[in-house]
């Protein structure tokens, strides 16, 4: 006995001295940021697809194995929601979640996730994901043992069946991350997969509150699918200026927005998707202590960007040093730089302040910015509609934003959108005029005697 002990005694420091090398280098390792996949489980195509088209079988595991190229053993993936397709056919969803769940664990099969759920994510849907819902218990389930890893989300499944939130620690020096649904907020959510089981936007914004006191110890990052701020590519592109489009309704938006920039909460940075591009935001960028928003680029290509996803160099206190943007360009996974390229060596408010006041003055800076922004396809910022863009990185709210491109207005209508608006109900007021007058000598007309 005495001498298999010793055998077994001896065996463990051989197998601490071996892994501590693999132990290290993984805890060295870049994170992986990913989001957005909308996988289209019955596409048959047997190439990737294309611009304009969610992702295929053949992109998902494609982006897979590039992943695990660029970063064989990840402490962390980040998953920051959409996993479902545009159009869905939502009987697929508990399979396809599935899928996804179960691909991902095989290809990292040690690294802790971080989840959060998108609009496209429910079992009805887009924008209709109901509390306490089949399609929030099965959800966790499939993802608690890979979130759960390394007893760094104990809650998990008791908080996300609710709502989609729970709290997570992070393999860093007292940093723990806040994750939330925040679709509730939108003004396009409505409650529509079943039995209403409470009030979504109120109870998240209660979570929030409770997960992010004043005086709280430690960093806090937070989580969601849909930045606060206002889309800059519906109010560009689909508005044309005549109205500014946010992303989420007012009343959650400023009061997450104010609890999210107080500095006794140690919130240290935010972590979004939903616009498909690699890109950034600052709140409170005025401030004496802004705080950094860093926007995950898509692996669908649907908007015309090139798929892509990133790898982040993480600080052991919790700061990102870097990320580099991998995109598929002309059918091949490649590096096409990251906020080094940039001029930006930290993700923090203050750093991301200046790159604005740099992207002002250097058109070439721009240049590189618009390519990143979406993945190195044609880009989808010019110099025509650069304003716009470069607004939305610190305006969130829409008198904030209509200030900042020049343009008043009311509510969320801009001066030359009301001209608009009015002029085309004068002229449908007029065309009813003529319209009534053309009636009435009608009726005169038939009325007349023979």
């Amino acid at each position: 006995m005495l001498i298999f002990a010793r055998a077994v005694a001896l065996a463990s420091v051989l197998a601490l001295w071996f892994l501590a090398p693999v132990r290290a280098q993984a805890a060295n390792a870049p994170w992986l940021f990913v989001t957005d996949i909308h996988l289209d489980p019955v596409s048959r195509a047997k190439d990737p697809s294309a611009l304009g088209i969610d992702t295929n079988e053949v992109l998902f595991h494609s982006a897979l194995d590039a992943m695990r190229r660029a970063d064989p053993n990840p402490p962390v993936v980040f998953l920051t929601g959409d996993f479902l397709a545009h159009g869905f056919d939502y009987r697929l969803a508990n399979p396809t979640m599935a899928q996804i769940a179960r691909d991902f664990g095989r290809t990292f099969p040690h690294a802790q996730f971080v989840i959060a759920l998108g609009n496209e994510d429910s079992s009805c849907a887009d924008y209709t994901l109901t509390t306490n819902s089949e399609f929030l218990r099965m959800t966790a389930n499939l993802w608690a043992p890979l979130v759960n890893r390394h007893g760094a989300a104990p809650d998990f499944r008791r908080t996300f069946v609710r709502d989609g939130f729970y709290v997570t620690k992070l393999p860093l020096r007292n940093v723990h991350a806040v994750v939330l649904d925040d679709v509730f907020w939108s003004p396009r959510y409505r409650a529509a997969c079943g039995p209403r089981g409470g009030d979504g936007a109120a109870e998240s914004v209660d979570d929030l509150m409770r997960a992010l006191p004043r005086g709280g110890a430690g960093k806090k990052w937070v989580v969601m699918h849909i930045p606060p701020g206002i889309d800059a590519f519906s109010t560009t592109h689909l508005a044309h200026h005549l109205a500014v489009v946010p992303f989420l309704n007012p009343g959650p938006r400023d009061q997450v927005s104010r609890v999210l920039s107080d500095p006794s909460r140690h919130v240290s940075l935010v972590v979004a998707a939903h616009i498909h591009k690699f890109a950034y935001r600052v709140m409170n960028a005025a401030s004496p202590d802004p705080l950094p928003m860093l926007l995950v680029p898509a692996v669908s290509p649907i908007f015309r960007n090139n798929a892509s996803f990133l790898t982040v160099d993480v600080a052991p206190d919790g700061t990102i040093r870097n990320a580099e943007d991998h995109a598929f360009v002309d059918y091949r996974w490649r590096d096409i730089g990251g906020l080094h390229s940039l001029g930006v060596h930290a993700v923090t408010g203050k750093e991301f302040v200046a790159l604005g006041r740099r992207l002002e003055t250097n058109p070439a800076l721009r240049a590189r910015y618009e390519a990143l922004y979406n993945g190195d396809a044609p880009p989808e910022i010019n110099e025509r509609t650069w304003r716009g863009y470069a607004c939305a990185t610190t305006a969130f709210g829409v008198t904030e934003y209509r200030d900042c491109v020049g343009e008043r207005g009311y509510s969320v209508f801009t001066r030359r959108g009301l001209t608009v608006v009015g002029a085309a109900l004068a002229a449908a007021a007029g065309a009813l005029v003529v319209l009534a007058a053309g009636v009435v000598w009608l009726v005169r007309r038939r009325r007349k005697p023979a």
